[in-house]
Parts: structure tokens; sequence; C-alpha cells
């Protein structure tokens, strides 16, 4: 049979679009944009220069507002300290009335409440002055009636040990209803940053203890009659109040305002604020610029703009977020204008448009059916028809598509068959090792608090597995009723083999500790028998304390594992770095080294595997110990669960979107004595 005479669709097509392009181009194009970019350009300046100036006004306007709220703050303050100096100048001139411990009865009103900065302050003591200070209500009550819900609590503390509160959350708390109430005032930030000042002063942001949120605190030293600092009176303010008075714009939803410390924090009203440092649409040019306290516009890499001026009463800036598309609105509203005048060009283009029509509208069928029969042909493979075949298309670009599709569908056929078993075989391996990281975490205690009648001690600890089945592991038990075993282990390798290693290591651990002896004997044990027929090599680093409850005495052994980390009453917590003894199962024979340690009431341990020093983030920078002992001495009193959520929590904001290679797994313990914790 003859061969068809090829007729490539290329030639017809550059034709085609060859005609239209020179005829839209010529009359359109030259014409109409060059007029329409040539004006937008020049409107464009002239609209965002008025528009970042007055943007640049506001924030100006805002800082000053903001200082104008918060030096009526410190006025309000300052006037409450002056009528304290005069009670005590002239307390002939004042009535003594009751001031009483708070009542669940007095709740919802404001009232005066006393207490005490410890048990050593007596009532017969400070009674006259508790008398003569009650005299404040007269100075607080229009000050909060009148701040409409902006001061939370007024009150205020004497060198004397008094202190007295003026708010409506009256309660008792777990203290009996009318005993007295305790609270060292003399330590908190308030009292002690103020007590030697001779003016007011306005507190760093902080987070409110009864879960008000974030607030400030501004603060008056009062004098004594001979002159001296007696105490602070201070009033407490939500910065979601100064948000709304303040901060808070009248514009769309994209562009808002925010302050931002002296060391670079957002503060926000819901703690979200987050850091400059954090915020992708600042570069460094617009951070350093806010950081230096300086005052103007200046639009980012990113596109949007910032303006931003200083707080003066306190070291805050205030800034806001415009998106570059309201600065530009104006400008699209002037290009709405200048389409209006080339529509003339428009008409052209339409009579050029249907002449091209009529030329090329006899070529249009037989381009256009060929393609549609391709599609129907595809639209049925695609369907799931696998068997049908494209036919009797014309020896030509199309033709030739048409084999290709039917080569396609042949394959794809075999692929679906191919992957059809191979998901299916995946899906099957994917349940097992599921079952196998639940059966993993199920072997681990996870109930807390573990010894509920023994308060000698607290304890918590935690295990989030990687993806893969890992090893790591920990434990802790009672050898008996003065003994505490303490363990934390890291299996090399990954997957089912290190799972099955795991749960071997855990139980000879546990089981040989029971019969007693010290670590070093216990791990001597544990080697040898898992140095039997350990053909696939594998070892375990683990650290295993044993801890006398009743003097907190205690011998430790390290065989290859993390440095533990220790913290003593009231300090911070520190590394313990003393040589290791080698890995379990590295060899037999070994004899491991172990060292004793005393533990006083109050001090703590936390151990950890290397899944947390060795977390990385994107950039595969290491979390590292600095950044654990960080994290840990954020609160470095706080109970072991509070404080294993505060290395998690940071090693999450480090990492970030980087997935986890690696279980992080996390014990800490206090020891509160043989008399147990108090309450």
């Amino acid at each position: 049979m003859e061969a068809k005479k090829r007729k490539p669709i290329r030639r017809r097509i550059q034709s085609i679009v060859m005609t239209i392009c020179i005829v839209a181009v010529l009359v359109a194009g030259v014409v109409g944009l060059i007029s329409m970019f040539s004006i937008r350009s020049i409107s464009e300046k002239a609209l965002i220069g008025g528009t970042v100036q007055n943007v640049g006004n506001l924030a100006q306007s805002k800082a000053e507002l903001a200082d104008a709220e918060l030096n009526a703050y410190e006025a309000t303050v300052q006037r409450l300290a002056e009528y304290i100096d005069d009670l005590y100048a002239h307390p002939d001139r004042y009535v003594r009335r009751e001031i009483l411990p708070p009542s669940k009865a007095a709740a919802g009103e404001y009232v005066l409440q006393r207490g005490f900065v410890s048990e050593e302050i007596k009532l017969q003591d400070v009674e006259d002055e508790l008398g003569l200070l009650s005299n404040v209500e007269q100075a607080f009550r229009p000050v909060i009636l009148g701040a409409k819900g902006t001061i939370t609590t007024m009150y205020l503390g004497t060198e004397s040990g008094v202190m007295i509160s003026y708010d409506a959350a009256s309660e008792v708390g777990d203290n009996e209803e009318g005993s007295e109430i305790y609270f060292n005032y003399r330590e908190r930030p308030w009292y002690v940053a103020t007590i030697t000042q001779d003016g007011s002063s306005i507190s760093p942001v902080y987070t409110d203890d009864y879960g008000r949120g974030l607030m400030i605190s501004v603060a008056a030293p009062f004098q004594n009659a001979a002159g001296e600092n007696h105490g602070v009176v201070c009033i407490d303010i939500l910065i979601s109040d100064l948000y709304n008075e303040v901060v808070r714009l009248d514009m769309e939803e994209e562009a808002y305002a925010f302050l931002v410390d002296s060391e670079g924090n957002m503060i926000s009203p819901d703690s979200s604020g987050g850091s400059i440092y954090q915020n992708a649409e600042l570069d460094d040019s617009v951070r350093q610029s806010i950081l230096n306290r300086k005052t103007g516009v200046e639009q980012a890499q990113t596109g949007v703009y910032f303006a931003y001026a200083p707080v003066s009463a306190v070291p805050w800036m205030f800034c806001i977020r415009i998106p570059q598309s309201m600065i530009l609105e104006p400008v699209s509203q002037i290009e709405s204008s200048i389409s209006r005048s080339i529509l003339s060009y428009i008409g052209v283009i339409i009579l050029v448009s249907l002449f091209v029509t009529l030329i090329v509208g006899k070529f249009s069928v037989s381009l256009t059916e060929p393609l549609i029969e391709l599609g129907n042909d595809a639209r049925a493979i695609s369907g799931g028809d696998f068997d049908h075949r494209a036919e009797g298309y014309a020896n030509d670009e199309i033709g030739d598509l048409a084999v290709t599709f039917n080569d396609m569908a042949a394959a794809l056929k075999q692929f679906i068959t191919d992957l059809t078993a191979v998901t299916a075989e995946k899906e099957r391996i994917g349940a097992e090792l599921n079952v196998a990281t639940q059966i993993q975490a199920d072997m681990l205690p996870r109930i807390f608090p573990p010894f509920p009648d023994r308060n000698e001690f607290d304890l918590y600890a935690t295990m989030t597995p990687a993806k893969e089945v890992g090893g790591d592991f920990y434990d802790f038990f009672l050898v008996d009723e003065d003994h505490l075993g303490l363990v934390m282990a890291d299996v090399s390798g990954k997957g089912v083999p290190a799972a099955l290693f795991m749960v071997i290591a855990k139980t000879l651990i546990k089981n040989r500790a029971q019969m007693g002896g010290g670590p070093a004997e216990i791990l001597r044990y544990v080697n040898e028998q898992l140095c039997e027929g350990n053909e696939a090599e594998l070892f375990v680093t683990v650290w295993l304390a044993i801890v006398e409850i009743s003097t907190g005495r205690g011998l430790a052994a390290n065989a290859g594992h993390e440095h533990p980390v220790i913290r003593r009453a009231d300090g911070s917590w520190e590394l313990s770095i003393y040589r290791h003894s080698p890995a379990v199962a590295t060899m037999e024979g070994i004899r491991f080294r172990e060292h004793s340690f005393e533990l006083h009431p109050g001090d703590a341990l936390f151990v950890y595997t290397d899944g947390v020093a060795e977390a990385t983030d994107a950039s595969n920078e290491l979390f590292g110990t600095d950044r654990m002992l960080a994290a840990l001495n954020r609160e470095p009193d706080a109970e072991p669960r509070r404080l294993l959520e505060n290395v998690k929590e940071e090693l999450d904001a480090f990492v970030g979107s980087a997935p986890q290679f690696d279980d992080i797994t996390m014990l800490s313990m206090i020891y509160n004595g043989s008399e147990g914790r108090t309450t």
C-alpha cells in the first residue's frame, strides 16, 4: 500500500499563529501597552509616596498615644504613692479600719484583703499599720472603677511584711476560710526593681499567674515618716486592654499593628506574637531599624511595607504592617481608566480577528477532528479501558501520537498490575510494623505517678518514636522498699531487629537489678547474656542508676550513653560529665565503671537519648546540649512532666518541619527527701 504524504501540523499552526500575532501586536500592542505602562509608572510613584507618608504618620501618632496611656498609668501610681506617703507622715489624721484576709463571701466585690510576706509576721505586730493602710481604699476605689476594667488589680507591699490587695477576685484558695494568706512578694520583680528607686517603673511583659493572659505592672515606691522607702504600690494592666486602646487599626484584615520589645519579641494579647527574627516577611534591614528604635517606613524584600516608631515610656516599638496590594490599589484604579482609553484598539483587533477567522476557518475542521477523536480515545483509556486502541489516523504527528497512546495503554495496564501487587505487600508490611511499634511502646511504663504512695520522689518519662521502629527505652522500678532503679538506653540500628534487641535488654536489666547488686555488676551480667549469639552485632548504650530512697545516695554506671544532667536545689541544670564504659554487648568480659552520687532534697536528674541532642532542623543543624540546657533552665524548678514538656516544645520549635529520624526519649526525677514533698 502506498504511504500517505505527511502534512505536518506544525506548518499549519505556524502560518495561522503568525498571521494573528502580526496583526494583534502591531495594532494594539505597540500603541496601547506602551501608553498604559507609561502612565502607570508615573501615577504609581506619586500615589505610593503619599500613602507611605500617611502610614508613617499613623505609626508615630500611635506610638505617641501609647506613650500617653503608659504615662497616665505612671502618673496614677505615683499619686497613689504620694497618698500613702501622707498616711505615714500624718497617721493621726486617719481612721483605722480592720482589713480581713481573702474570703469566698467577698468574691466578685472590690474589697481590701490582707496578706503577709511570711508566717513570721504576726497580726498583733502590724495591726496598727494595717489599720492605717486601710485608708488606701479611698484612693484605690475611684482609680480602679474609673479604669473601666483596664486595671485588673491594685496592691501594695511594705518592708514590714504587710501586703494589701484590691480586686474583685477574692478567694481563699487551698486555705481555710478566714485563715491568713502568705506570699513572699519581696522576691517578685515589681517589688525588687522598685523598692530602691525614686520614681515609678514599668515592668517587662509577663504571663499572669491566674491565666488572664499577658500583662505589665506599673509600680512606685512610697516612704515612711522618716522619708525612707518603706514599700511599693503597684497596678496590673492586661496587654489585651492596652491593645484595644492603642494598637488595633481600623483597616483591612491584612493590615495590622503590633508592638515589639527590646529583645525583638512581638507582643500579642494571646501570647502568640513570636519574634521579629521568626517573621519571614521582615528582612535584616527592617529588623535592625526596629531594634535601633528608629522612626520611618520601609519596604521589605518580600514587598510588604513596615512603618515603625519608638514608644518613649518603655523600650517598645510600635509597628504597622501594610501589604503592597493596599499601597498599589489606587494605581489599579487608574489602570482601569487607562484601559477604557484603548477600547478603540480593541475594535480594530476584532475586525482583524474576524478576517483571520474567515481565512483559517476552512482549515479548522481538518485540524480539530483528529484531535477530538484522539481525545475520545484518551478518555476511554483514562477511564480504565486499557484494551482500547486508537485507530484510523493519518500519517502525521497526530498519527504518531495515536501510536504512542496505544503503547502507553499497554504499558499502563502492566504497570497497574505490578503496582497492585507491590501496594498490597507494602500495606501488609506497614501493618506489621505498626503493631510492632505499639507493642514496643506498651512495654514502657506509662502510668504516672508510677508509685502514688511514695512521695520521696517525683518522676516522669516520655518516648516519642520516629517513623521507624527503633530501640530507645526507659524504665524505672523499685528494687526493694528503699531502692529505686532508673534506666535510660538506646539500641543501635533501626527496625524490627533493634526492637527485639531492646525487649531482651530491658527485660535482662530489670530482672537482674531486682536480684540485687550494683549497676556495674548488673551491666556485666547483661553484657555477657547479650553477647551470646549476637550475630547481628547489635549493642545498647545504657545509663543505669540505683538510688537509696531514704538517704538520696546512689550508684550509677554509664555504658556509652549520653551524659546525664543534674540540678541541685535552687540551682540550674548542668551536665554531669565523667568517663564512660563501653556500650553493652560490644564484647565479652567488659568490666563496667560505676560512681557514687548523693541527692539532697530538691535535687533533680534528667537523662535522655541521642534523639534529643542530635535532632536536626531543615538545614541539618544539631539541637545540641546547649539548647537542651537552655530549655531545662527555662523553668529549672518545674515538676518533671512540665520540664519534659519544655524541652519538647523547644525541640519542636527548633526542628520545625524537618522529619524526625530518631526516637526522642527523656526521663526526669526530683528527689524530695525521706520526709517526702511538702504540699
